[in-house]
């Protein structure tokens, strides 16, 4: 059968969509899985796909309907994974506050990160797949070519909900980071007030022990908590992937 020029860019406009938004899955897209594994699972979707998906391509429009694609799939991507980097720009966030941020260690999740944000991040990826948060992720794959046409994402609207997503990563940070910064704030005025009373105090030798040991407290008290607040996200994910959609198709 011959192939044509068509379904040759359909392909490629679709194999663009799928491994963009299956790259950003929180388990698939680590360097740990093999990339033969990632390579062989896109291009079987993208090719399953591909013969239901038809387009008319206009040779002038190719790299504009080839950059609708990569904005597109890039936001739904970020719509589930932004939460995962809110998670750990909160956790170095708490280790630098705690003066953990020297022991660095190697996360195939995130690159270079502490211990707190490993913790996170396991935390985070058990309960993701325990709340079926990969499911979603392959619901936007098929809702989207139902819904979208190749080529047919608004980009303006897109870009902006991109640029909030961008956005509501630095909230949830801080929203992470909150309770451990509080506490050490506290700590570092009233050391302060303390040296001001007794300047022969040595703060300095007081204070590292007392931020660990504030710190890991509140670690311990607020993770239930912060297992609630993370799963409120995860649980509205489905709806943000539908509304990205249906922004998309405007």
């Amino acid at each position: 059968m011959e192939i044509t020029g068509n379904e040759i860019m359909t392909f490629i406009a679709v194999l663009i969509r799928v491994s963009l938004i299956l790259m950003f899955l929180p388990f698939l897209g680590t360097k740990t899985t093999p990339m033969q594994l990632r390579i062989g699972l896109i291009v079987a979707l993208s090719i399953v796909i591909t013969p239901v998906v038809h387009i008319e391509f206009d040779e002038k429009e190719i790299l504009v309907v080839l950059m609708k694609e990569l904005v597109f799939s890039f936001v739904i991507a970020l719509a589930v994974r932004f939460i995962f980097y809110a998670i750990d720009s909160g956790a170095q966030v708490v280790a630098t506050t705690m003066g953990l941020s020297m022991g660095n260690v190697f996360n195939p999740e995130i690159g270079q990160s502490t211990e707190v944000a490993r913790l996170y991040g396991f935390m985070a990826v058990i309960l993701f797949l325990s709340m079926n948060g990969h499911h979603y992720f392959i619901y936007a794959v098929v809702k989207s070519f139902q819904k979208i046409p190749i080529g047919g994402v608004n980009l303006t609207e897109m870009i902006k909900t991109g640029i909030s997503l961008s956005g509501l990563v630095f909230e949830i940070a801080i929203k992470i980071a909150a309770p451990v910064i509080a506490v050490v704030m506290v700590n570092n005025i009233l050391l302060g007030a303390l040296y001001k009373l007794i300047p022969q105090f040595n703060v300095f030798f007081v204070a590292y022990p007392l931020y660990l040991a504030l710190g890991y407290i509140v670690l311990m008290i607020g993770l239930p908590f912060f297992m609630i607040f993370i799963s409120g996200y995860f649980a509205d994910m489905k709806g943000y992937l539908n509304n990205l959609i249906l922004i998309g198709a405007r």
